[in-house]
C-alpha cells in the first residue's frame, strides 16, 4: 500500500558522515538525514573493542571464497570501523549510514574503509551506502520499503555493442533477496585504486533475474529508472571490484545518450518493481523518467 510506504519513508533516519555541518539535520522526501563530522566518528572508532573487531574480521575472512590482496591488519581495522558505525547509528536512532569514504580515508580522517562493514549492514537488513550520497541513500530506503531487499549502488558502464550494462562498484552486499535469503559468494579485495590498505567485497551477484535500477534526484524532483536481466559477473582486473552484468530491457542508445544528465550512480534491486516504484514516486511528487 503506497500510503504506508510514504509513511515509512517519513519515519526513516540516516546518518551522513563527512560532508556538511556536523549536527545539521535535513529532510530528503520526508526521510531525515543527520550530518556527523569525522572527529566524532574517529572518537567512536578509538573506543571499539579490538577483540570484537578481530572477531568480525575473522568471520568475514572465513565466509569469503578467498582473501586476495588485503592483510589481516587492515581487515581487523575494517572490523573496528564496522563496530563504530553500529555505535553511531544506535546513538542517532538510525539503521542507515552513508559516508565520504574515499575523501575521508585519503585525507587521514577515516582510519579504514567502511566497505566490509557496509556489506554486513546491508546483509543484516540495514543500509551502508558509499560516498555520502543522500540521493543514493533515499533510493536504497525506497527499495527496501517496497521489497524488503537491499539495493546495490554502482557506477555503471554501458556496452552498446552487446546491449549490456556493467553495474560496477567496490562495495556490494551478498544477500540480494533480503536478510533471510541465501548469500552469494564473495572475495575480499583491495579497492579500485589498489591501495594495499583498502578492503572491500568483490561480490558475485546472482544471474538470471530481472532487476530494477533507479535513482532519485531530490533537488530536481525526479526519479529515473530502467530495467535489465542479470546475466553474470565480470571478473576483470580493472576498475571497480563487483561488476554485475545486465541485458538492458529497452533502448540502450537512449540510455547512453541521456546517462550523464542525471549523475552517475544508480541503485539496483533484484525484482521487477517498476510499477510500484512509479506509483510511489508519483505519491512523493517526483517526475518519473524511463531512461531506456
Amino acid at each position: 500500500e503506497i500510503g504506508e510506504c510514504v509513511k515509512r519513508l517519513k519515519q526513516a533516519r540516516f546518518v551522513i558522515v563527512g560532508p556538511g555541518a556536523a549536527g545539521q539535520e535535513r529532510e530528503f522526501l520526508g526521510a531525515k538525514g543527520i550530518y556527523v563530522g569525522f572527529p566524532e566518528f574517529k572518537a567512536l572508532y578509538e573506543k571499539v573493542d579490538r577483540d570484537k573487531a578481530a572477531e568480525w574480521a575473522g568471520r568475514w575472512t572465513k565466509q569469503a571464497e578467498k582473501v586476495m590482496e588485503p592483510t589481516t591488519e587492515w581487515i581487523n581495522r575494517a572490523g573496528a570501523v564496522y563496530l563504530a558505525m553500529l555505535d553511531l547509528m544506535k546513538d542517532r536512532g538510525a539503521d542507515s549510514i552513508t559516508m565520504n569514504c574515499l575523501g575521508g580515508f585519503s585525507s587521514g580522517q577515516l582510519p579504514a574503509y567502511p566497505c566490509l562493514g557496509f556489506m554486513q549492514i546491508l546483509d543484516d537488513g540495514g543500509q551502508g551506502v558509499c560516498e555520502a550520497m543522500p540521493d543514493d541513500t533515499v533510493s536504497m530506503i525506497l527499495a527496501r520499503i517496497l521489497t524488503g531487499r537491499a539495493g546495490y549502488v554502482s557506477d555503471p558502464a554501458l556496452d552498446t555493442s552487446k546491449n549490456q550494462i556493467v553495474y560496477s562498484h567496490c562495495m556490494a552486499h551478498t544477500k540480494v533477496f533480503g536478510p533471510k535469503g541465501e548469500a552469494n559468494k564473495f572475495r575480499i579485495r583491495t579497492l579500485h585504486n589498489r591501495d594495499p590498505r583498502g578492503c572491500c567485497a568483490e561480490s558475485f551477484l546472482p544471474e538470471g533475474y530481472m532487476t530494477t535500477t533507479f535513482r532519485t534526484n531530490v533537488g530536481a524532483k525526479k526519479l529515473v529508472l530502467h530495467q535489465a536481466k542479470s546475466v553474470g559477473n565480470l571478473d576483470a582486473d580493472r576498475g571497480c571490484r563487483t561488476q554485475l552484468l545486465g541485458d538492458v530491457r529497452g533502448d540502450i542508445g537512449k540510455l547512453f545518450r541521456e546517462w550523464d544528465l542525471f549523475g552517475w550512480h544508480r541503485v539496483t534491486v533484484y525484482g521487477d518493481i517498476q510499477e510500484p516504484l512509479v506509483e510511489l514516486a508519483k505519491a512523493l511528487g517526483l517526475e518519473v523518467v524511463k531512461e531506456a
